[in-house]
């Protein structure tokens, strides 16, 4: 659906008009999304300015700069308390390494990085914060030093999430510099878009290192693939060169039909609900295709009530589809030997599940309850699979565009980019996890919601 207030903001008269009233604007333009497959070399014309505190690049930026610089974008590194005035060029990306700070003084890196420069960062622009994780922190002045760090990309994306750019913080584990190459291009690449004011942890791994973001050659069940998100998800994992297994309830046969036929791909219609239908329908795929690569559950339910007005049937159903069935179906494949080494799980949450919602204790509790499950799975698998969750905030679908005007209006606002998301965004962030570029990202969980303004 649209967005009235975003399509009018590129008109001056409309625009002073819509402000009058008292309603919030976004400024344009709308924010640079990337479509169809990845090109080999994703971020062509990007001007990028690599910060660090040393005269040269540390051993965890200079790989990071040489892994930028192959896949297209022009990088240089400044030092970041070098002058600014002399960069005076409109910049497409910043990227600042801060995994050197060992004190609380020496947060002042971020300042003298970026308070001369921020204002030459481009519309739809990139920033992007290296530092450790705080757990790898033993000392209490490093650790307050590697937190603070978290709260300065978080107000920075605030401060500039009106004119469409994003702010985001690697965490990166000693050693893991290689692996964090992968998660780097794709926070730099139009493909995150929608995601801003996130960290995620790099972790050294087995796993080879790699920058690719390609699926050929794999086979991706979706779960509630017929509409909506789920099959945004089949077709950008199809784009990216993956055969997928697309399930979703029998009443749903004819949508998913069409759609595997369109993409080249396995319809399987299961109500995942029904008793041993998990079993089953993991059964069914692998007798079909053999162990999959990639199991995207996606399939979810709203039964909204407040509690004491909520019958016990909307709770039970609510945690059976979006908690039960997930599980029981990632269980179901491992079991059997039926995920490959190297394969990945991700699981749909939802900013509902973080952050709650009055009418929602069963969906938040469903929803949260994946969060925990991938977290404490993520370490127990072998072979370089990974386990990790999405938590989408507003996007536009068939969902919102039933909901009340001004509810809807609230929801596209309650972020700092100021406007919902699409299907898109979350297939283009489950394509990245599935990918062999996140070989070092496991049991965590990825924000899609333009830095919703509730919630963690």
């Amino acid at each position: 659906m649209s967005d009235f207030l975003l399509s009018l903001s590129g008109n001056p008269m409309a625009r002073k008009a819509v402000q009058t009233l008292g309603l919030p604007v976004p400024l344009p333009p709308n924010l640079r999304r990337a479509s169809g497959p990845d090109p080999e070399r994703r971020l062509d014309g990007l001007e990028v300015v690599a910060l660090g505190a040393d005269a040269a690049p540390t051993e965890a930026l200079a790989p990071l700069i040489s892994a930028t610089g192959a896949a297209g974008a022009s990088v240089r590194y400044v030092r970041a308390h070098a002058d600014a005035a002399a960069d005076t060029a409109k910049t497409s990306a910043f990227v600042v390494d801060a995994t050197g700070l060992t004190m609380p003084g020496d947060l002042r890196l971020l300042y003298d990085a970026l308070h001369g420069r921020i204002g030459g960062l481009a519309r739809s622009g990139r920033v992007v914060v290296l530092a450790r994780p705080e757990s790898t922190t033993a000392a209490p002045g490093a650790a307050a030093a590697q937190a603070g760090v978290e709260g300065f990309v978080r107000a920075l994306a605030k401060e500039l999430g009106r004119k469409g750019s994003t702010v985001n913080l690697l965490r990166i584990e000693a050693g893991a510099a290689d692996h964090a190459a992968g998660p780097l291009l794709w926070m730099l690449s139009n493909r995150s878009a929608f995601v801003s004011g996130q960290p995620l942890v790099v972790r050294a791994t087995s796993s080879a290192a790699s920058t690719d973001a390609g699926l050929r050659g794999k086979t991706a069940l979706v779960t509630g693939a017929a509409r909506g998100i789920g099959a945004a998800i089949a077709r950008r994992l199809a784009e990216q060169g993956a055969r997928p297994i697309l399930l979703d309830l029998p009443a749903a046969a004819d949508a998913l039909d069409a759609l595997a036929t369109d993409l080249g791909g396995v319809a399987l219609p299961f109500d995942l609900a029904a008793a041993g239908a998990t079993q089953a329908a993991a059964e069914a795929a692998l007798a079909r295709t053999g162990p999959i690569d990639i199991l995207v559950n996606n399939a979810g339910i709203t039964r909204d009530r407040t509690l004491g007005k909520m019958p016990p049937q909307h709770w039970d159903l609510c945690l059976q589809v979006n908690l039960e069935a997930a599980i029981g179906l990632t269980e179901a494949f491992l079991a059997e030997e039926g995920i490959t080494a190297g394969g990945r799980v991700v699981f749909l949450s939802s900013i509902g599940g973080i952050a709650g919602n009055p009418g929602q204790t069963n969906y938040a509790a469903s929803k949260r309850a994946l969060i925990g499950y991938a977290a404490a799975l993520a370490p127990t698998l072998t072979a370089g699979r990974t386990a990790n969750c999405i938590a989408p905030g507003f996007i536009e679908t068939q969902m919102t565009a039933a909901m009340p005007p001004l509810v809807r209006e609230a929801g596209r606002r309650l972020n700092s980019l100021s406007q919902g998301g699409r299907p898109e965004d979350i297939a283009d962030a489950i394509a990245f996890l599935a990918s062999p570029a996140a070989a070092g990202v496991s049991g965590q969980t990825l924000r899609v919601c333009g830095q919703h303004l509730s919630g963690a």
